[in-house]
């Protein structure tokens, strides 16, 4: 079980994350939805180390959370120039005995002997996800990862997922376009100003658009009418 308490941060004394509670089974796939500035990518931060919380805890089956934990999808991975991308895979440890590269190799149609700075953005999406399927950690986090991806790329993105939660791994997904998340998550958790305000399961997913857009639908159509 993951469990987030009370957890808080602001940047420039602005709130993004206001004692924020969440539990979520492990073992399952989550998604986490917002509308832009909601703070679903601080929350990615913290549980990954990447920003430290003013205040509450994160607790992953009894014990707090480390970093160790934690294989992080970042929406825009940074790169090294001139590396290829074998040189990129070989700066990760190889952890997961089952991980197989010749066979991701030709399933993502990566070509990793090429330089990095050739690739396309999906490409550099793919070899990043690469790096964290070789390690063998209980929590994977994936922020924004269809972004970019073309229309294939998104269903096997969606297996690996799927492959992911059967391996006993707690998976935590945001995306743009909640259609990826209805097809790979076990439960959503909808992000509003800093808390978590509901979640829904699968068989609740049907009334996440209108719960999700409900106070921006108002707003727009009155301006909408206004404008034109």
């Amino acid at each position: 079980m993951l469990e987030i308490k009370k957890l808080s941060v602001s940047f420039a004394g602005r709130p993004v994350l206001q004692d924020l509670d969440l539990t979520v089974a492990a073992g399952k796939v989550h998604g986490i939805i917002g509308l832009n500035g909601a703070g679903k990518s601080t929350f990615f931060n913290v549980l990954s180390s990447v920003v430290k919380p003013e205040n509450g805890e994160i607790i992953f089956n009894g014990k707090p959370l480390k970093y160790t934990d934690i294989a992080y999808l970042e929406t825009t991975n940074f790169f090294y120039p001139n590396l290829t991308g074998r040189e990129y895979l070989n700066i990760f440890p190889k952890t997961n005995k089952d991980f197989d590269l010749i066979a991701f190799e030709q399933i993502l149609q990566l070509q990793l002997d090429l330089l990095i700075e050739t690739y396309s953005t999906g490409m550099k999406k793919k070899l990043a996800l690469l790096a964290m399927l070789q390690q063998n950690k209980p929590v994977f986090v994936l922020d924004e990862p269809f972004n970019g991806l073309d229309l294939e790329s998104n269903r096997t993105l969606e297996m690996i997922v799927e492959l992911l939660r059967q391996k006993g791994k707690t998976v935590l997904i945001s995306a743009h376009i909640l259609e990826p998340l209805l097809h790979t998550c076990n439960q959503i958790h909808l992000l509003q100003n800093g808390r978590f305000v509901q979640t829904f399961g699968e068989a609740e997913f049907p009334f996440i658009r209108e719960k999700l857009f409900a106070q921006l639908n108002q707003d727009l159509q009155s301006q909408l009418k206004k404008a034109l």
